[in-house]
């Protein structure tokens, strides 16, 4: 499978109910800690958790359970999570 080196999460427009939205998606492999904090920064229920530094864990909950984590090194990490954004995140007002 090819994929395509971002450097940044990408914002991501769609029409949802008539309206257009912006989502902010990962990459889809690994991910760097520029591209989770981005992510966290934009949804209200997303956040980095078992920080080791280079190591870290992005993870998406819904009333507080945890829906999708993954490590940011994972090689499918970003195209598995983006799923759960597209399906479950939250956007911060």
């Amino acid at each position: 499978m090819h994929t395509q080196n971002v450097k940044t999460a990408a914002p991501e427009s769609s029409e949802r109910w008539g309206t257009k939205e912006q989502r902010v998606l990962l990459p889809a492999g690994e991910f760097t800690r520029q591209q989770a904090e981005a992510v966290a920064a934009a949804y209200s229920n997303i956040a980095i958790e078992d920080d080791q530094g280079t190591h870290f864990r992005l993870v998406l909950r819904v009333f507080g359970q945890m829906v999708w984590r993954a490590w940011n090194f994972q090689p499918d990490a970003g195209a598995e999570f983006n799923k759960f954004i597209v399906s479950n995140g939250v956007r911060k007002q």
